[in-house]
């Protein structure tokens, strides 16, 4: 039986067709997406989301290309009520609030949805030997969810945990944060360089910009010395678009970071999707 994934990110769709008799993701898509201006996020909200859950509709609808699938998992960033399958909104992405159990209705099927760091948390969960482990993904945004596996369950953080963990990633309780996305990381490079490049630029010039990614990692560092410490994890998994550059950084941070085991997702960016098309495993 075939069963439909999704991963909705800021810059990105991605969608994946998963064969639980293969256990593998046997077709799967990226979809570039451009969200519109935040000017516009108060004034046309209602107008914008339509258009996107629509948008959403005709891309899943060319992907399946008819299939039939058991069930539909979706990751958002941001707030969601997986009980009710209601993902609130997302100021990056420039939508209100959805309910993709009202809205994917046409497919007749059940509806899973939960936060996209849960959902990379769980496909990642799937294929590594730790029972417990912290998951940060680094993309548009910055995630960080808790895992614990039992024989028969994936058991993930409340939301109490979670919100304590963003509050710690604070520097003295600015805007500022010790671990930051990769976005931020970017946007700090195209400052410099006076240009709008895209995110992976900075490593295609990192010889140039060394100081820059010195500084993501001496934060990135501090924040996981500091989380680490309340929350009492030593396995620290990295997901998200960053975990594929991790040759400019992955050796500097286990030498920093010696106490810990610092790891990248195995299946990179699919772990979200992976992890969407399994959500009914999951448990709080």
């Amino acid at each position: 039986m075939l069963k439909l994934g999704i991963d909705i990110g800021a810059s990105h769709i991605g969608l994946g067709l998963y064969d639980t008799t293969k256990k593998k993701l046997t077709k799967k898509k990226y979809i570039p997406y451009k969200a519109p201006s935040k000017i516009f996020n108060k004034i046309f909200k209602g107008i914008i989301t339509k258009n996107y859950v629509n948008y959403l509709i005709k891309k899943i609808d060319s992907f399946l290309n008819d299939t039939k699938v058991e069930y539909i998992g979706i990751g958002c960033p941001g707030g969601v009520d997986p009980e009710q399958g209601i993902f609130y909104g997302s100021k990056e992405l420039v939508v209100g609030k959805i309910n993709f159990k009202k809205e994917f209705s046409k497919y007749n099927c059940d509806v899973y949805v939960d936060n996209d760091c849960n959902c990379a948390a769980v496909g990642e969960a799937l294929n590594n030997e730790y029972d417990k482990f912290f998951m940060v993904t680094i993309g548009t945004g910055v995630g960080f969810s808790l895992i614990r596996k039992t024989r028969k369950k994936i058991l993930l953080a409340k939301d109490e945990t979670i919100w304590k963990i963003i509050e710690l990633n604070k520097k003295n309780d600015t805007k500022a944060k010790y671990i930051k996305s990769f976005k931020k990381l970017s946007e700090i490079y195209n400052e410099r360089q006076k240009k709008k490049l895209p995110r992976e630029a900075i490593f295609e010039d990192i010889r140039n910009n060394k100081d820059i990614l010195e500084k993501y990692i001496t934060d990135f560092v501090d924040g996981i010395n500091i989380i680490s410490k309340e929350i009492k994890i030593k396995n620290i998994c990295i997901g998200g678009g960053f975990s594929l550059y991790k040759r400019h950084y992955f050796r500097t941070l286990t030498e920093r970071l010696p106490k810990h085991n610092i790891f990248i997702a195995k299946n990179f960016n699919d772990a979200g999707i992976l992890g969407a098309v399994h959500l009914p495993i999951k448990r709080f």
